[in-house]
């Protein structure tokens, strides 16, 4: 087969991006490149915060005397209240994870496609990235950990407000 019938697998295209792509990447990259760490940054809050409010409350239960006069209305509605507040955070915390997931996958779609997993960015010959970070931020466990946490505070307050009957 001579040169010019050769067909070019499209990775091997060497056509350069025109300026119109580039100003789009200069711009749109550091947009999810902010968004991945905005969106971490904010479910740790979010736990910080949750788990500060349970933490507090578990030892004002503790301090306080047992609740000789309360009814079980009173400790049911607790409950909830209790139950209620972890709820909302956990959703927050899942609501932050699928927008933090989103943006990593737009952000490994953009680099991807800018060539910059692909072999003879450097001048070893390797990429610019290692290809490993396309995939290992998929066995993240941090939002496993956040509500594991939650629920574990959660857990404690709800039996402190029983115990104390």
């Amino acid at each position: 087969m001579s040169e010019t019938q050769k067909m070019s697998h499209p990775s091997l295209d060497t056509r350069e991006p025109t300026n119109k792509q580039l100003e789009v990447f200069r711009v749109v990259y550091p947009m999810f490149k902010d968004e991945v760490f905005k969106r971490r940054e904010q479910m740790i809050q979010l736990i910080a915060f949750a788990s500060t409010f349970l933490m507090l409350i578990l030892v004002t239960l503790l301090a306080s005397a047992p609740w000789t006069e309360s009814t079980v209305s009173t400790r049911l509605f607790t409950i909830s209240g209790v139950t209620l507040f972890s709820g909302l955070f956990a959703y927050l915390i899942l609501q932050h994870a699928d927008r933090h997931r989103m943006a990593k996958q737009q952000l490994i779609e953009l680099e991807k496609n800018s060539g910059l997993y692909q072999d003879g960015w450097q001048a070893d010959g390797n990429t610019f990235f290692p290809k490993n970070w396309q995939s290992d931020w998929t066995a993240d466990q941090s939002v496993t950990i956040y509500l594991a946490i939650l629920a574990a505070f959660t857990i404690l307050v709800i039996c402190t407000i029983l115990v104390q009957a």
